[in-house]
């Protein structure tokens, strides 16, 4: 059904490139900012910033998550190549009170175009091969929807850094490449993440990927620029023979996530529940 690989695909999508983010419990989650929160800096003059570029595998769990809560909002861009087939995604995310809100366009083979939203921890979805123009409405808690457990655990799965403070020893090795270079404006510093993927417990990500056909090698190696406060500008990986590279920018910019309104909604009808 086309439901279920777009519901698969992003799955994946989520694991390749917040990987780390899945392996925190909602009770590790840290407190973060209202919406609209400022960086403390503008993307734009992190380049003229003097910075070591110091992270360690002590502290950049801790550094990362407070500059992305500090910031509030932060733009990805995604390409996703795997089997000669190509998929790119972009959207935005806007930190709330110890969750994110989400609003990203993907291309998917064989699903089409998914318009996906995550709004106050309900999940809205428009595949216009299945739905036309409308969105699908699915709480994840909500147990007599059939497709609640494909969304069950994923908030927070596409926060470009999670909350990473659940990692522990999940870190394998971490490791400083190379010299600063130039990532989307800015002068940031390459790290060579190795993560175990035992830490990525999360069931209702593994049911989806076995659905895929596919599962999560034993360790997953992430590539990690990133700049002068501290923020990501791009994560790259390869999961299940999928490989990922994210760009992070805008970040503290204001950003648009609204939930459809009620006559933009429709019923599981659509897909033949």
């Amino acid at each position: 059904m086309r439901v279920s690989r777009g519901i698969a695909a992003l799955s994946l999508t989520a694991v390749a490139v917040l990987g780390l983010s899945a392996c925190s419990s909602d009770s590790e989650k840290a407190d973060k900012p209202a919406a609209g929160a400022e960086a403390s800096a503008p993307a734009e003059e992190v380049a003229e910033v003097d910075s070591d570029f110091d992270l360690t595998k002590d502290d950049f769990v801790e550094r990362v998550t407070a500059a992305a809560q500090a910031a509030g909002t932060v733009t990805m861009d995604m390409t996703t190549t795997g089997s000669g087939v190509t998929q790119t995604a972009s959207g935005v995310i806007r930190y709330t009170d110890g969750a994110q809100d989400l609003a990203m366009t993907m291309e998917v083979p064989g699903a089409g175009t998914i318009d996906f939203k995550m709004v106050g921890g309900v999940v809205y979805m428009q595949m216009p091969e299945l739905t036309g123009d409308k969105y699908l409405q699915i709480d994840p808690d909500d147990t007599s929807n059939p497709l609640s457990q494909s969304f069950a655990g994923m908030e927070g799965q596409f926060d470009p850094t999670g909350t990473l403070a659940g990692l522990g020893d999940a870190v394998k090795s971490f490791e400083k490449v190379g010299e600063p270079q130039e990532v989307g404006g800015a002068l940031a510093q390459e790290y060579a993440v190795v993560i175990d993927s035992a830490a990525l417990s999360d069931p209702a990500v593994a049911e989806e990927l076995a659905a895929a056909g596919t599962s999560l090698p034993p360790e997953l190696t992430y590539s990690y620029w990133v700049d002068a406060d501290d923020q990501m500008r791009r994560v790259t990986t390869e999961v299940a023979g999928v490989s990922t590279d994210v760009t992070f920018s805008g970040w503290g910019e204001p950003v648009e996530i609204t939930a459809p309104s009620a006559d933009q909604l429709t019923d599981m009808s659509s897909l033949g529940f």
